[in-house]
């Protein structure tokens, strides 16, 4: 084989074009095999043809000649779309002669020899209709099937069916034109046109095969189905407001069947079911019931808990179905079953609730116009609770409505938590702790303590108390030890400091009255008010710093006077400074000064130069230096004679000559007496200014600037000026509208006793205004502020209670009362005692009512095993007025409210059906309706109806 040939052919596509060919001289060496039937598949075989032969195409052909065609030889018509070695038999070859043609890559034509396919040989099947059918409904015909007796197998898209509908008339049958499909709709008026009878014929065409079938079955048109269901579901009914029935099990079944009757039903026929709606009705009633059944067998299993509320239910549902829906409960039975089940312990639990309320009420105890919880601590009040809660979660939730104060329950159990979260503060409180930080978490706990009300603060037991109080006051031992050590330094000081240091003890004060600072500084704030002495103690540690100096300059000179060969002039010139530096110290610092004695005694001996010639006034000079040595005493003199003296000194040396100055060896202590003398002076004009001044707050305020200036004064300056200084404090104006100070802080001081106020509101704010108008420097000095800050605090938010109890608490005595309970401990003593009395008697009032109690039990006594009680409508009216008359705190209290309402109600709906009432004998159309509105009463109201107007039924 040429196999690049073949490569070449089998990659380029063969285009078969079909003419009508005539052929000449041919070669038949193409053979055929398969079945020849239509739809069977015929194959070329060409085994025959000459070896190498290569076959580019095929071409089926019909062996017949075509019409119209010249040519040479013969002419045959292709079959369109045969081009390949298989040909399935088409429908139009049935009876015809074929044949297939091969045509070679060289043009040669080879052909087999025709075969002629078998003739259709059609069967067709007659169509089946239903039996019925009712006007209106469309109907098909069915069942109609074709073959071929030779074998063919038939494809249904090779078939064409056509109908043709008939309708009888007499004994005969005729067409129906315009009926020639599968389906046909029958008129709705067909009967009343006596079409009673239809049949169908249908003809079936296979290429150019044409078979017709038999006629159909005869399909009667009849309403015969429809008026059996029609009247069989009005069998269930006896009447309109009763099911015609034996057993619920038989009911059900008979309905069941129906209703599979009605589903097996044309859509047509059921549209034509006019009552098919009371069938639907009668399946859903049976399933309602038969699920009060259920739930009624399944109380046992529900949890106690929840079995009330799951039998109301039950109960609720049975009272919702109307006459018609009771008939299949024929005897009462499951009506019976239910009323079992209604749980009739309202006597027994009412006497329940009532020792419950009395429980409640006695959580309470009212004494001195207070109220607290009749326990001693919270675990006592939980306890107590604990049991109230479990008797009432055993009541029903009929009984519970009933069940008074529980706000009480609510209260105290809110209570609890905030007893227990204060407590739970003191877990940062450890008396291993230092002072004072157990005081300043003592003084967290104490503001927490103020926050709570009186209930509140009286479940905090004394032992919790106890160990705040031993917090609060753990720095009050160190307070004691650093007043008394400080007392030592700085207490009743006069001119000089308690202690006598020596060189030995100096380092020894020095540290003690640094360590009381220290200890001063590690105090709380409230703690530091109570230190006295301190700002003396701070002007000693600095005094100390101050006189050391001092010290220290005079160790030097007494050092350098030891020394051997220093000059006598290096010796007067280190004296004179250290002795200034001494006379400049106050008497407090200068009582310091431990070396001062012995420096003093222990001047430097001036000298002269012995080679020069004595000056004529020496004798003079002699004099004024002893004269000068008594100015040192200064104690020896007033301050007019020292002044003299001074003056007198000073003129003596200014008179000698130069030379005799240099005899006077002690000129330095002239120096400091005039400088003395001069800061004296000084002193004394500001005295004078503050004397001067006739306004009382102004000489207050210049007094307090000479103090000052006193105390800063060297000791020689305080001793000339302690005259005119003692003379102006013991003569100052006095300003008799001036606050006292002292008072107004022990005054803040009492107004509490016990964390109550022992005094009114008006006093607080009088005391308020009193430190308001205060300077800023006297504000200081009162240490008890912010004990009168919170009560400031305090008093507004009971001056706001107490307006709110005067415009309320007439009209809504609950809210004022439910805000009086919310006032902390301090806040409610100072509300009256006259309100807080009548606020405790409503609360009693409110607590106590055994209208409400009562009218509650009675509302709840309406239904009987629910059913109402005889003479309902009286009973009604009577607690309507009792309702009525109770104030809107009560009214709320009234849980089962809605039951009464409800008792109303029906009594209107029973008398709204009996004004329709028509005797038996009466208009037909009125007692029917009548007969309606009554069917649509409840279980529950027909009995009421019964009871109310026995004779109507």
């Amino acid at each position: 084989m040429n196999k690049k040939l073949f490569f070449t052919l089998g990659a380029v596509p063969i285009v078969m074009i079909a003419p009508t060919i005539a052929y000449g001289e041919e070669i038949q060496t193409v053979s055929l095999t398969g079945d020849k039937i239509v739809n069977a598949t015929l194959k070329a075989t060409i085994e025959n043809l000459p070896a190498k032969s290569i076959v580019k195409g095929y071409q089926w052909y019909y062996a017949e000649s075509v019409v119209g065609e010249n040519s040479s030889g013969s002419t045959y018509k292709p079959i369109i779309g045969a081009t390949t070695a298989a040909l399935k038999v088409p429908v139009e070859a049935a009876g015809r002669s074929i044949f297939v043609e091969a045509t070679t890559t060289e043009g040669i034509k080879y052909k087999s020899e025709s075969v002629k396919i078998n003739e259709l040989q059609l069967e067709i099947t007659a169509p089946r209709l239903n039996d019925y059918a009712v006007p209106g409904e469309t109907i098909k015909a069915s069942g109609a099937s074709v073959t071929d007796a030779m074998g063919a197998k038939l494809e249904s898209g090779q078939i064409t069916y056509s109908y043709q509908w008939f309708y009888k008339v007499g004994e005969s049958f005729t067409i129906i034109d315009g009926a020639t499909n599968s389906t046909y709709t029958i008129a709705k008026d067909a009967l009343d046109k006596d079409v009673q009878h239809l049949i169908v014929r249908v003809k079936a065409k296979v290429g150019s095969a044409v078979i017709e079938s038999d006629i159909s079955n005869t399909l009667t048109i009849s309403n015969e189905s429809v008026d059996s269901m029609i009247a069989e579901i009005q069998e269930i009914f006896v009447n309109d407001y009763k099911y015609n029935f034996t057993s619920l099990s038989s009911f059900k079944a008979d309905v069941t069947s129906l209703e599979s009757k009605y589903q097996a039903l044309s859509a047509a026929a059921k549209e034509n079911i006019t009552n098919y709606s009371a069938l639907k009705r009668a399946l859903a009633d049976v399933e309602t019931i038969e699920k009060l059944y259920e739930k009624v067998n399944k109380v046992d299993e529900i949890e106690e808990k929840d079995k009330a509320k799951y039998i109301q239910d039950i109960e609720e549902a049975y009272n919702k179905l109307d006459l018609l829906q009771r008939s299949l409960d024929p005897q009462e039975a499951l009506y019976t079953d239910i009323k079992n089940l209604l749980d009739n312990r309202t006597n027994e639990e009412f006497k329940e609730v009532r020792k419950i309320n009395e429980a409640i009420q006695a959580l309470l105890v009212y004494e001195a116009s207070y109220v607290k919880y009749n326990a001693a601590d919270v675990m006592s009040l939980q306890a107590m609770i604990d049991t109230l809660d479990k008797d009432i979660a055993a009541l029903s939730q009929n009984a519970q409505a009933a069940v008074r104060n529980q706000a009480i329950l609510q209260d105290a159990k809110q209570d609890i938590k905030k007893v227990q979260q204060f407590i739970k503060s003191f877990d940062k409180l450890s008396l291993k702790d230092t002072p004072n930080k157990q005081v300043t978490t003592a003084k967290s706990i104490r503001t927490a303590y103020e926050k709570l009300t009186y209930r509140q603060a009286q479940l905090v037991t004394d032992e919790w108390m106890a160990l705040l109080w031993h917090a609060e006051s753990a720095e009050e031992q160190q307070i004691a030890q650093l007043n008394s050590e400080i007392a030592d330094y700085v207490g009743n000081l006069g001119s000089r400091y308690l202690i006598n240091p020596s060189s030995t003890s100096w380092q020894s004060h020095v540290n003690n009255v640094d360590r009381l600072v220290a200890e001063y500084k590690g105090l709380t704030k409230n703690s530091t008010t109570q230190i006295i002495g301190y700002s003396q103690l701070v002007t000693l540690q600095k005094d100390l710093k101050t006189a050391l100096k001092v010290i220290q300059s005079i160790d030097a000179y007494q050092k350098l006077s030891e020394t051997k060969g220093v000059a006598s002039n290096k010796l007067q010139s280190t004296y004179t400074s250290a002795l200034k530096a001494y006379n400049k110290l106050t008497s407090l610092q200068q009582s310091l000064v431990y070396n001062a004695d012995e420096f003093l005694k222990n001047a430097p001996t001036a000298s002269v130069d012995p080679g020069k010639q004595e000056p004529t006034d020496k004798a003079a000079a002699d004099k004024l230096v002893s004269d000068i040595d008594k100015l040192a005493n200064i104690k020896n003199y007033t301050f007019a004679t020292f002044e003299d003296a001074v003056n007198s000194a000073s003129t003596i040396y200014k008179n000698l000559s130069s030379s005799a100055r240099k005899y006077v060896t002690n000129y330095s202590i002239l120096t400091a007496a005039s400088k003395d003398l001069s800061g004296a002076k000084s002193f004394h004009k500001k005295v004078q200014a503050a004397r001067e001044e006739t306004d009382v707050k102004k000489q207050s305020k210049k007094i307090e600037s000479v103090q000052k200036a006193y105390d800063k004064l060297p000791a020689n300056q305080q001793y000339l000026a302690k005259q005119q200084y003692e003379d102006l404090l013991a003569n100052r104006l006095v300003d008799k509208n001036a606050p006292n100070l002292a008072q107004l802080n022990n005054d803040i001081a009492a107004i509490i006793v016990n964390d109550m106020y022992i005094i009114s509101v008006e006093k607080i704010n009088e005391l308020s205004t009193q430190y308001n108008k205060l300077s800023a420097a006297d504000k200081k000095t009162v240490t008890n502020y912010p004990i009168l800050k919170a009560a400031v605090s305090d008093a507004k938010k009971a001056t706001t209670f107490i307006a709110q109890y005067e415009k309320s608490f007439a009209s809504n005595p609950s809210t004022v009362i439910k805000a009086f309970s919310k006032l902390t401990t301090k806040q409610a003593s100072l509300v009256s005692p006259a309100i807080r009395q009548a606020i405790i008697t409503k609360e009693k009032e409110l607590q106590s009512s055994e209208v409400v109690v009562t009218l509650i039990e009675s509302i709840d006594g309406l239904l009987i095993k629910g059913e109402y009680i005889a003479n309902l409508e009286t009973k009604v009216k009577e607690l309507r007025t009792i309702y009525d008359s109770l104030n809107a705190s009560d009214k709320k209290t009234i849980k089962n409210y809605k039951k009464l309402t409800e008792a109303e109600s029906d009594l209107k709906k029973v008398a709204d059906v009996h004004a329709l009432y028509v005797p038996a004998n009466g208009d037909e159309q009125k007692r029917k309706a009548w007969k309606t509105a009554y069917s649509k009463l409840s279980k529950r109201l027909e009995l009421l109806y019964k009871q109310t107007h026995p004779s109507d039924v």
